[in-house]
């Protein structure tokens, strides 16, 4: 007796779903929604990325198309729960009214063809990615962003579209606190990188960008829920006008940002305190040139700061060798002071007493505050200019 060919809906026990018109996954069967995690309410017009790899959704589209005919049999990938590809082989079987039918069954890398070498570069290169300090991340639309779309529905997408993390080594999870135990690449992606006005201004410069930025800044969450503020290095992989991945690194800048917040927040202070001081306060180089100058100084010489910046001190002292006087002055330490003939603008002279201490650095730089001399020492100095 003649053994009749088995129908699709016999083979329950392989992995099968059905591609529409559109491209999309219109249904899956039971043992496949059983094996990838898939609630049978959510599996109608699914994009392909959410089952297979980007490369096999992009081969399985082009069959749809009529663009590529299938050997018999062929290599495909599949997405497995645990966010890792598993390579099997698969057929295409027309099956109107719901479409093509893909059927396919798990096998050995082995059995593919992956050769010992290709497989010794991938284990390589996982294990300097793992091993890395910095953190490295990779994000996979399972539902692709199209961008050919005006840039706000790119964005809106972006945070929309089904994603996944894929690949995000050890120092990520440290960076974001995960649990030990726990698989950042399990984690919802919305978790660590919420859709914030922030992250939202951050994607749009990366379209801007031709998707390709760095040095992006962006408020990330903890897995706490705490905010951290990062810095990012973003590339992209688009494939037929469709956002396939974004991958890059990822750096903790809070402490460098508060950091430079103090500084500043310091200097503002320091500023305001010499801008109150009513005693002239310069800094100079080495060589004399002066640098900075409170309005004290510029009040007391009568000299505007585009006359006083930039220019060398002894510019308006009578006094000769003045830089020298006060280079001298800072090694005496405490008591490092000189007596200086200056000139106002309105060409009137006076004494005053320069105080001069040298700051630290790998730059000479000086320090100078001056206080007004009584009147009865301007003709010493006078005499002493001569």
């Amino acid at each position: 007796m003649k053994k009749s060919t088995p129908s699709i809906a016999d083979l329950g026990f392989l992995m099968i779903d059905w591609i529409d018109d559109e491209g999309r996954i219109s249904a899956v069967n039971a043992f496949e929604a059983q094996e990838l995690g898939i609630d049978g309410r959510d599996a109608i017009n699914l994009a392909l990325e959410r089952v297979y790899s980007s490369t096999s959704a992009q081969l399985l589209r082009a069959m749809v198309r009529g663009e590529h005919v299938a050997d018999a049999t062929f290599p495909i990938w599949v997405n497995a729960p645990s966010y890792s590809e598993v390579p099997m082989v698969a057929i295409a079987v027309p099956d109107a009214p719901r479409g093509l039918a893909i059927v396919k069954q798990a096998l050995s890398p082995a059995v593919l063809g992956i050769g010992p070498e290709l497989v010794e570069r991938v284990e390589i290169l996982s294990q300097m990615i793992g091993a890395a300090t910095e953190a490295c991340w990779c994000i996979e639309f399972l539902d692709p962003v199209d961008t050919s779309l005006a840039e706000e529905e790119i964005v809106e997408r972006v945070f929309s579209n089904e994603s996944r993390w894929r690949a995000c080594n050890e120092a990520m999870a440290r960076l974001y606190r995960v649990p030990e135990g726990l698989d950042f690449n399990l984690q919802p992606v919305a978790r660590y990188f919420p859709d914030t006005e922030v992250n939202r201004q951050m994607v749009r410069d990366l379209v801007r960008s031709d998707y390709r930025l760095d040095h992006a800044a962006a408020i990330d969450r903890r897995h706490d829920g705490t905010e951290m503020l990062v810095e990012n290095d973003f590339r992209a992989a688009i494939k037929d006008g469709r956002l396939i991945r974004l991958w890059g690194t990822t750096r903790d800048i809070g402490p460098h940002k508060r950091r430079e917040q103090q500084l500043s927040d310091r200097a503002d202070t320091m500023l305001d305190i010499l801008s109150a001081t009513p005693d002239p306060i310069l800094v100079i180089s080495e060589q004399g040139a002066v640098l900075a100058a409170n309005p004290a100084a510029e009040a007391a010489w009568a000299r505007p700061a585009d006359q006083i910046l930039g220019r060398s001190i002894q510019h308006f002292i009578e006094t000769r060798n003045a830089v020298e006087k006060l280079r001298r002055a800072a090694s005496d330490g405490e008591d490092g002071e000189c007596d200086l003939g200056v000139i106002s603008a309105d060409d009137s002279r006076d004494t005053w007493r320069f105080r001069s201490a040298r700051m630290e650095g790998e730059v000479r730089r000086y320090v100078l505050t001056a206080r007004r001399r009584a009147k009865r020492r301007t003709r010493l100095l006078a005499e002493e200019a001569l």
